[in-house]
């Protein structure tokens, strides 16, 4: 039973990543991580849930932070390192409760402020 609800999460999380559809055709085993990666999130309820991503952005967008410079790219998934960004607590209106946002390279990070990890990344 687990491993089904497993192999489920995997294939749901890989279909909402179009990044994770195109990374697989160029590499099968990056794109079962990244599809796993979002599947997890999926299954352990960190992702912002569809209907409060837009208010969560105008939320921030309102909020007017500074956006620090970071130099790999920041994906869902992967972990902030520690560093001179200043992160926020997002309000418990948006579904991501204890999670943080920071604005890095120009673009809403949302993050588990203890681990770092990426839930949510707005373009």
């Amino acid at each position: 039973m687990l491993v089904r609800m497993l192999a489920a999460t995997m294939l749901i999380g890989g279909v909402m990543t179009t990044s994770g559809a195109a990374l697989a055709q160029q590499d099968p085993v990056a794109g079962a991580v990244a599809g796993a990666i979002v599947g997890a999130a999926i299954a352990t309820g960190a992702i912002v849930p569809y209907e409060h991503r837009e208010p969560l952005r105008e939320y921030v967008v309102r909020e007017n932070r500074p956006s620090y410079r970071y130099d790999d790219e920041v994906v869902v998934g992967r972990e902030l390192p520690p560093g001179a960004y200043e992160s926020y607590p997002v309000p418990d209106q948006y579904g991501v409760r204890e999670h943080h946002y920071a604005i890095v390279n120009n673009r809403v990070v949302v993050f588990h402020p203890h681990t770092r990890r990426v839930i949510h990344v707005y373009d």
